[in-house]
């Protein structure tokens, strides 16, 4: 049986970030990094969030051009030029 990936987690993407998680939030909601898949796991298991694998990557990626001084507008422009290329397979569903 093929082992499951390990998804990234919030915190895993806030860490690459060096930011809050409700920053990560907010950089989601402005279409900075992917939209998380939500999985209700039941009443007794709660939900887990299931990032794509490059989001961490991405969340450095992001940060990097902030601290350049990019504005977050001049960060979208360049990840809709797809500047931002992971170095990881990004899953397939």
């Amino acid at each position: 049986m093929p082992e499951r990936p390990k998804w990234p987690t919030t915190t895993e993407v806030a860490a690459a970030a060096g930011a809050h998680e409700t920053t990560v939030g907010r950089w989601v909601k402005q279409g900075l990094l992917p939209t998380p898949t939500i999985i209700n796991m039941g009443r007794r298991r709660g939900r887990t969030t299931r990032w794509p694998m490059h989001a961490p990557e991405q969340a450095a990626w992001v940060r990097a051009r902030v601290d350049e001084g990019w504005t977050f507008a001049e960060v979208l422009e360049a990840l809709a030029r797809g500047e931002f290329k992971p170095s990881t397979v990004t899953e397939t569903g």
